[in-house]
């Protein structure tokens, strides 16, 4: 209950302090002159555009070299599935050329008169 009090309490209180106050005659005046005595902040040194520069530049530069570095790994990859498609390609002639003997040497047994201790 003293809670829901507060809260009603609060808006009033709020309302009083942030009530519009009129400044008086002279208050733009007075204004001007305080700012006009404020030293000027310093410009921003010319060294942090340098700095910006320098850093927009490394990472353009960092960029190109993961391009770079990224097509290198795909040149490699690519390379490495032709030497693969090369070796199969010719371990697949061997099998063919192995095969092919076989077959000759089956059929031409075949025609001759089986050994006398086949196992068969």
């Amino acid at each position: 209950m003293s809670e829901d009090l507060e809260k009603e309490d609060l808006e009033p209180r709020l309302r009083s302090a942030l009530k519009a106050v009129d400044p008086g005659e002279g208050f733009a005046p007075r204004l001007m002159a305080r700012i006009a005595a404020e030293p000027v902040p310093a410009a921003r040194p010319a060294r942090a555009g340098a700095v910006a520069s320098w850093l927009t530049f490394a990472l353009a530069a960092s960029v190109i070299l993961a391009v770079l570095l990224v097509h290198q790994s795909q040149v490699r990859r690519l390379e490495r599935g032709r030497e693969a498609r090369r070796q199969l390609i010719e371990a697949l002639k061997v099998t063919d050329e192995k095969l092919d003997l076989a077959y000759r040497v089956v059929n031409t047994r075949e025609g001759a008169a089986p050994p006398e201790h086949s196992g068969a």
